[in-house]
């Protein structure tokens, strides 16, 4: 695994993780929730660098959709909460659109999108997972929005480039997050549509784009009536259905990293180069579960078991076979891609790895050798997706035991977008943790950062 890579942006984020590699050992700051819904002061101090917050369950019953905000900030569960965030009561329809498309321009930023797959034009997963896209990318997300808050929307193609349009005030306004810039008619309030534009090439002159500076460029964009088309195409390949939802089995944590160990997708049909860097900025993050033997607990988690039990074994629990024969199957899922994980086993007998995508058709990737003591780590990189198609949001392993386990882990690397983590500023913070989950919860709350970064860091 790779080293940690810095964002270039230090943003005053909080991020979920648990042992990721790092440069110098963190302050951690620990918590337990036992209520659907807790809070947590927590005071930081001045130039204070987060590294990551851990999110264990650490009890004996499944904990259903966690989530954490801060400040009372709402976090970005789904398209109603991503809203939330982003609307106050009794806006008008033109501070609506505007408050979408600050909000774009601020968490997210143009990089060469991960692959051309309809979530990218899902706010959900475009925010939460990746954060970067070309000017389509966000002028969909920008309509999507839109219309989930009541607003007509739609989407030009331009010929060398993608904007939205929302309609208020009686006509169609362009506004243009990827390039971060919308236009001013002549009254200096008004804000100018395709059709004005297309006749004004003096508007797209006075107020010039902060992130495509060629002003001659843009003018030829524009004002080139003949390519400038409305297109539905892009309303249909967009969608608002996902949520952040997912479920942590006892002894299963999630992981979530302010940096990155260089971990992302990119399809075949990304335009970022095989060789290319990785984006501007991206997290990564793990998901681990170690299977609870005491009382039979790791079954509960479990698609499948078939002649194993739990076995006191000493002053500790092993995994043990009825007969010849037992196997365990396990499906991992959630709402960031997979991009590689690991599987930690140790015991005594025979053992072997299947892999599947469905939970149908498995690949054997692991064999055991003859019958003694076994401590073994298989890794399961080769078996992700991460640079062709779309990326992997759910698989299954299997295990098949001839004799005992003592200790099991697996671990499921994924890729996160940090702007999507919620926000701590130096001071008094309040990190307030809710879920879904039926009473008896015990949810274990870390966070790790560094005191202090010097001011040339």
């Amino acid at each position: 695994m790779r080293s940690p890579r810095i964002p270039l942006a230090l943003l005053p984020l909080l991020v979920i993780a648990a042992d990721a590699p790092t440069a110098a050992t963190p302050t951690v700051r620990r918590h337990v929730i036992t209520e659907a819904h807790g809070s947590w002061p927590l005071p930081l101090p001045p130039g204070f660098r987060p590294r990551w917050i851990s999110v264990a369950n650490a009890g004996s019953n499944d904990v259903v959709a966690p989530r954490l905000s801060a400040n009372g900030r709402p976090d970005w569960f789904s398209t109603s909460e991503i809203l939330a965030a982003i609307l106050a009561p009794g806006m008008s329809e033109r501070e609506k659109a505007l408050a979408i498309w600050r909000f774009l321009v601020d968490h997210r930023y143009h990089d060469a999108p991960a692959h051309s797959g309809l979530e990218m034009h899902d706010p959900v997963r475009f925010l939460n997972v990746y954060g970067y896209g070309f000017c389509d990318d966000s002028a969909v997300n920008f309509m999507v929005l839109a219309e989930q808050a009541g607003l007509r929307a739609r989407v030009w193609g331009l010929s060398g480039h993608v904007v939205p349009e929302a309609f208020f005030e009686g006509n169609w306004r362009m506004l243009d997050p990827d390039g971060k810039i919308f236009y001013l008619e002549d009254d200096g309030r008004s804000i100018a549509g395709i059709k004005t534009l297309e006749q004004r090439p003096d508007l797209i002159r006075k107020h010039p784009s902060p992130f495509y500076r060629d002003s001659a460029k843009l003018i030829a964009i524009y004002c080139s009536v003949d390519d400038n088309r409305l297109s539905e195409n892009y309303r249909r390949q967009s969608e608002a259905t996902h949520t952040m939802a997912f479920t942590l089995r006892p002894g299963e944590s999630l992981t979530r990293h302010y940096d990155n160990w260089g971990l992302y997708f990119a399809g075949e049909k990304s335009p970022r180069p095989p060789k290319a860097t990785g984006p501007e900025r991206f997290g990564n993050g793990r998901f681990v579960f170690e299977p609870i033997f005491a009382d039979g607990v790791f079954a509960l988690g479990a698609e499948q078991v078939d002649s194993l039990r739990a076995m006191r074994d000493g002053s500790g629990w092993s995994l043990t076979s009825n007969d010849a024969t037992g196997s365990l199957v396990y499906r991992f899922a959630g709402p960031y891609p997979f991009l590689d994980g690991a599987v930690h086993l140790a015991g005594r007998g025979r053992f072997s790895l299947a892999f599947s995508e469905t939970g149908e058709s498995w690949s054997e990737i692991w064999v055991s050798g003859p019958a003694a003591p076994v401590n073994a780590t298989v890794p399961l990189s080769a078996h992700f997706r991460t640079r062709h198609g779309n990326p992997m949001y759910a698989y299954y392993l299997r295990l098949t035991v001839h004799g005992s386990v003592r200790a099991l882990r697996f671990e499921s690397d994924i890729q996160v977008a940090p702007a999507s983590l919620p926000a701590l500023t130096p001071g008094d913070n309040t990190l307030a943790y809710r879920d879904a989950s039926a009473p008896g919860r015990r949810v274990r709350l870390e966070f790790a950062y560094d005191p202090s970064v010097p001011q040339n860091d």
